[in-house]
């Protein structure tokens, strides 16, 4: 089964909500502060080690329903409840379903200043650009699922275009302490079959 997860929305900020597979190694790097930027430090993801990465298709996007046969168990855990999505220290991580790798760096964060979030998706399969991947934004407190972050009319542009390299901004925390970032890849698609384009990918982030 592939390590598939489904996309559990919180109530959050999500902004409007308007492919040659390889045996996969290792894309891991150490965990680090990109320029102390927020970013918090520690062990690096490898949890798509040794695993097949899922080639996406398009034409999954827009899946509504799953034939009785599909493998696809819609991320349910084993004891029927929703599967814990994981959240990864420093800046590089895989997604969480092994399609996309994705990094981010940040300008200096404070309580209520305006932060711009650079991020870059690549396939995971190929290492070519994720395109047209209508990037948005999942934040919240780490120890209050409920203080999320406000609504700050972020808009997010691929810049430039075609490169996978998108900036997010504007984006103002409104409280100190360790939140949540989880950034959602094609949003608009269906998170039905394992092949979609969807995705999501979460670090800890620092607001001193």
């Amino acid at each position: 089964m592939s390590p598939r997860s489904v996309c559990v929305i919180r109530a959050s900020l999500l902004f409007p909500l308007s492919l040659l597979g390889v045996a996969c190694s290792s894309t891991s790097t150490p965990a680090v502060v990109d320029g102390g930027a927020g970013i918090v430090a520690g062990d690096a993801d490898n949890h798509c080690m040794g695993m097949t990465p899922i080639v996406v298709n398009q034409a999954s996007c827009n899946v509504t329903s799953v034939d009785a046969g599909s493998s696809d168990d819609g991320g349910a855990a084993d004891d029927g409840g929703v599967e814990e999505l994981p959240v990864h220290f420093g800046s590089v991580a895989d997604d969480d379903d092994c399609k996309y790798h994705a990094s981010f760096t940040t300008t200096p964060v404070a309580v209520n200043a305006t932060v711009t979030f650079n991020i870059t998706v690549t396939h995971l399969a190929d290492n070519t650009p994720a395109t047209s991947a209508d990037v948005v934004l999942e934040s919240y407190l780490s120890d209050d699922q409920f203080h999320v972050i406000p609504n700050n009319g972020t808009v997010t542009t691929e810049t430039p275009a075609g490169s996978g390299k998108y900036v997010m901004k504007p984006i103002k925390f409104d409280k100190s302490g360790r939140w949540v970032v989880r950034f959602h890849f094609y949003e608009n698609c269906a998170d039905i079959l394992d092949d979609s384009p969807h995705g999501h990918v979460a670090f800890y982030y620092d607001v001193p």
